[in-house]
């Protein structure tokens, strides 16, 4: 008996699930903005921040309808969310019938733009950050009671990156996003209709905690290396660092990105891709102690959280991992293949003088210096090691 359907279709099914529980935590931290913020921006940020953390993609944004144009009223990328920047589109504006965005708009119908460097239809945004790295784009309008108040605009840095299941999940994000808006409109002019709009959307997240918790050790790890995902790492990380903070111990953090890794998929496949992706993990997963914290961010790129270790420590496993990666060998019909990595790593020094933070401010700030000393590392030609570190007082 052929078990190859049944296998495929067991895959094919756990990670539909996978996906499921990521976007329901996404619905979840969206269920937890304040709609009584009276910063209107910021309160989009955070329902962004959390399709972000828990979806593979690249920027997602939201303009909305005033008068005759369709202004940007918030916007934010993974680069922004583990940097010092944020909300760089803001003041942007596309008329009515612009491009995919304006025909969302008009049409009330999801819009996807699979090739953004040749669709004519697709119009960047002047000097947006990520703005020219997208490969695939797709509006969704946010309606509220019959209206589209305006439309969610997700890009990847890949072509052909959505498909149907994607379409639907954003489609259902985009509702309750416009839910939310109309939330903070209430609030802020007839603050007697907020209750009724808060109440549906607990009763829809109420009924996906059952589901939730049977699947919980899927929605944790990263199918393809086994290496947990970055919903998990923001979770465990908090912790962590407000435990290193109370205690005074040090602690680290390490960014990994394996290098030209794009012309390997362009080169062998996917498949082989796929395969040095695994092994890779692999290998470093079998540098790291029992308590460290790697997990996969998405595509090549990795986070590793070391508690109780020095900049000394983590500098010398730094670079054994670089050397362990640097060593791989594959033979892919013949022709040699080798890959390596570019890290970036932060530091935590409790030593004063040191600003006091909070405990998301410390692991906010050592994810973007350690994402800084990654580029430092690209910029030197790549294969490098390049570190960073942030004095805090203890106690934060």
């Amino acid at each position: 008996m052929d078990l190859k359907p049944f296998a495929e279709a067991y895959r094919e099914t756990n990670r539909r699930l996978v996906q499921l529980l990521d976007f329901l935590s996404a619905l979840h931290q969206l269920s937890e903005v304040n709609p009584a913020m009276t910063d209107r921006r910021r309160m989009l940020s955070k329902a962004l921040q959390g399709l972000l953390e828990n979806r593979d993609m690249c920027r997602c944004s939201v303009f909305l309808r005033e008068g005759d144009r369709l202004v940007n009223a918030a916007g934010l990328s993974w680069a922004e969310l583990v940097g010092p920047g944020r909300d760089s589109e803001g003041g942007h504006a596309f008329g009515l019938d612009e491009g995919i965005l304006g025909r969302a708009l008009q049409t009330g119908e999801v819009q996807y733009s699979s090739d953004c460097a040749n669709d004519p239809a697709f119009l960047a945004l002047p000097g947006a950050q990520g703005a020219s790295r997208a490969g695939s784009l797709i509006c969704v309008p946010i309606p509220v009671s019959g209206q589209v108040l305006g439309v969610l605009n997700v890009s990847h840095a890949e072509a052909h990156a959505f498909g149907p299941d994607e379409e639907r999940l954003l489609t259902l994000y985009a509702h309750f996003l416009g839910q939310l808006l109309s939330q903070w409109r209430y609030m802020n002019e007839l603050e007697d209709q907020v209750r009724q709009r808060t109440r549906e959307l607990e009763a829809a997240l109420g009924e996906s905690r059952a589901l939730q918790q049977r699947f919980q050790s899927l929605s944790v790890m990263d199918e393809l290396t086994g290496l947990h995902n970055r919903r998990y790492f923001f979770a465990e990380a908090r912790i962590l660092v407000a435990r290193a903070l109370r205690s005074a111990e040090p602690l680290a953090v390490a960014v990994l990105d394996l290098d030209y890794f794009k012309q390997v998929n362009d080169r062998f496949g996917h498949s082989v891709g796929d395969r040095v992706l695994r092994d890779v993990s692999h290998r470093v997963r079998s540098l790291i102690r029992e308590g460290d914290i790697l997990a996969r961010l998405g595509g090549e790129e990795f986070v590793l959280l070391l508690p109780a270790t020095d900049l000394e420590g983590a500098v010398k496993l730094g670079k054994r991992m670089r050397q362990v990666v640097a060593d791989l060998r594959w033979s892919i019909k013949g022709e040699a293949l080798s890959v390596t990595t570019s890290i970036g790593l932060c530091a935590l020094s409790l030593e004063a003088p040191a600003q006091q933070m909070t405990p998301d401010e410390v692991l906010e700030s050592l994810l973007a210096r350690a994402d800084a000393a990654l580029y430092t590392s690209k910029d030197a030609g790549r294969d490098r090691l390049r570190i960073s570190t942030l004095e805090v007082q203890a106690g934060g």
